[in-house]
């Protein structure tokens, strides 16, 4: 009878043997995931007390998992194939944030200058050997699924983060500085866009540093997303988040990706601040027939820029696309078209945040036609709409908001304590309005705001 060893079992099983294997060995209990440096502890053989732990910091998880299974890349072939997997699938890329150390010594009274010697740590050091060693193997370069970086933004380090997606073409998913499209050339991110398998692309902003933002050579502009060979239509998934002092995201940068995304299925676009309706309009009317999430929650200053775009109008276009289902958005003005086409596939909850009421609409009609809507679709569908300092539950028929001035007014409706305060789940960043929140009947509601007792009007 032939002898049956593990490496006559089917590959998938294979596979699933080793993960349960790499998983228990990155676990708490059999690795070291806090290290002054230190692999091992010296110890009398005869001691069975477990490993103490070196605590510096926690060591990152890729390094955790390239540990794992360094012992099954020296089985054969096939097992460092898979163990390469993974421990590279995820790359975190991460610019080194130490420091400089001083080392102070004693002068004579002769020395002219009291030079202090520095230890510097070039913080780009491990960021240029993952680039040189993807460079140098792309084999191991063909098993990254995904890459994010951190840490790297400036004019003339941008070019380490090209140089490592360079050979990474089976890359999915990619969570990019959004300097990339200031100052990458249009050959760089046409090699990116190229990688068939990149479906999700996440552009991070953040704040820099002062000395970064001063620098003159900060705002070069390549004007890269006007290049007409850029071909965004393989992405599936678009996210924008964070907003920048330095060279911003901003509608153009959004209409110019639209020209060719026209195949998003997720429009993820939060944080930012000169990022309007206006921009959002231009991406869901490209994928408007695979768009099937969208997230908009700008900043107040993103809102309040917003309120002065003109011709733009989201409700149709939005209730028009057949195949969305989850809606999460923050516009200037909301009409009864957007609840008009009963044919949509939204389902759970819709939050919508806007400014102001359509010149010429009734609130109250507007709700309505909403409730018309939930009524005709029926399920777990239900729709939030946070107008100024308030948040209408539609389906419960319920307004949320701070109403502590109007419970000590005799002859008050009921109020009972709210759950979904003081922000609710579409506030705009920034929102001042502090506070317990409490709810009332939107019957109520509306008789104390003819009333004058609260503040509230199309």
């Amino acid at each position: 009878m032939p002898t049956t060893t593990i490496e006559d079992l089917p590959y998938e099983i294979l596979s699933q043997i080793l993960k349960y294997a790499a998983d228990e060995n990155v676990s708490d209990s059999n690795s070291i995931v806090y290290t002054y440096g230190i692999s091992s502890a010296s110890r009398p053989l005869h001691q069975k007390s477990a490993l103490q732990k070196y605590i510096r910091g926690r060591v990152p998880t890729d390094v955790l998992r390239w540990n794992a299974v360094s012992a099954f890349r020296h089985v054969n072939s096939r097992w460092h194939n898979w163990a390469l997997s993974f421990a590279v699938k995820e790359l975190y890329i991460r610019r080194w944030r130490g420091g400089e150390t001083w080392l102070r010594r004693a002068f004579n009274a002769a020395t002219e200058a009291d030079h202090l010697p520095v230890v510097f740590q070039d913080p780009y050091k491990a960021v240029k050997a993952t680039a040189k060693l993807l460079r140098d193997f792309p084999q191991i370069a063909s098993h990254v699924r995904r890459v994010w970086f951190n840490g790297i933004y400036r004019f003339d380090t941008i070019c380490h983060v090209f140089s490592i997606l360079e050979n990474c073409v089976n890359v999915r998913q990619l969570s990019i500085p959004w300097t990339t499209l200031r100052y990458g050339n249009a050959e760089q991110w046409k090699r990116v866009l190229s990688f068939e398998r990149l479906t999700s692309l996440e552009l991070l902003s953040v704040g820099l540093r002062d000395e970064i933002v001063r620098d003159p050579h900060s705002y070069l502009d390549t004007g890269v997303l006007a290049a007409p060979e850029l071909d965004f239509s393989n992405l599936k998934r678009l996210k924008v988040f964070g907003d920048a002092n330095l060279l911003p995201m901003n509608d153009e940068d959004l209409i110019r990706i639209a020209r060719t995304a026209t195949n998003l299925k997720e429009i993820l676009i939060a944080n930012v601040d000169n990022v309007t309706v206006r921009g959002v309009a231009a991406l869901v009317e490209a994928s408007s027939k695979t768009l099937r999430l969208l997230d908009f929650a700008p900043t107040k200053a993103s809102t309040e820029k917003a309120n002065g775009v003109n011709g733009v109008h989201l409700c149709a276009l939005l209730a028009g696309c057949p195949n969305l289902e989850d809606l999460a958005v923050t516009l200037p003005t909301i009409c009864k078209e957007m609840f008009a086409n009963e044919e949509v596939q939204w389902h759970e909850t819709i939050r919508l945040k806007v400014g102001s009421i359509e010149s010429g609409q009734n609130f109250g009609e507007i709700l309505d036609a909403a409730r018309r809507l939930i009524e005709k679709r029926g399920g777990d569908l239900a729709i939030e709409i946070a107008v100024g300092a308030y948040l209408f539950d539609v389906k419960a028929k319920m307004v949320h908001g701070n109403f502590k001035a109007l419970s000590k007014i005799e002859g008050a409706p009921v109020l009972t304590p709210s759950v979904k305060g003081p922000y609710g789940y579409t506030g705009i960043h920034g929102d001042s309005e502090k506070g317990e929140w409490l709810c009332l009947y939107e019957g109520d509601f509306f008789e104390v705001a003819k009333a004058g007792v609260v503040r509230f009007g199309n």
